[in-house]
């Protein structure tokens, strides 16, 4: 799983990078059986201020000549930060495996959103 320390601001466009907090210490989370990885970024205050995930999931089974095969599902790249006003700046990227409904790479782009739709955990 993805366990390189890119900075927060990596996938941040400079021109938006004035108008968010800067983390002053980021922890991170990995989880090699999933995979899954979190990041989680606080402000001078302690606050919340960044949040990243990623997660990939696959199915293991066996092709047509009954060899074993992975496949991937899904997967999620999910990355946050608060801006200046409150509300947070989001971007999510996904890809669908073949065979799933609306297989393909979807890319939410950057948006706005309330603090609501941030995830904590």
């Amino acid at each position: 799983m993805e366990r390189d320390h890119d900075s927060w601001q990596a996938r941040l466009p400079a021109e938006l990078q004035a108008h968010v907090f800067w983390p002053v210490r980021v922890e991170s989370h990995h989880d090699d059986g999933v995979p899954a990885s979190k990041w989680r970024g606080y402000d001078a205050l302690g606050q919340l201020c960044y949040y990243r995930h990623h997660y990939a999931q696959w199915d293991y089974s066996f092709d047509d000549e009954d060899e074993p095969c992975m496949r991937m599902l899904r997967s999620e790249s999910f990355e946050a930060w608060r801006c200046l006003n409150g509300q947070w700046l989001r971007r999510v990227q996904a890809v669908e495996g073949p065979g799933q409904c609306g297989s393909g790479a979807h890319d939410g782009g950057f948006e706005v959103v309330p603090p609501q739709q941030i995830p904590r955990l």
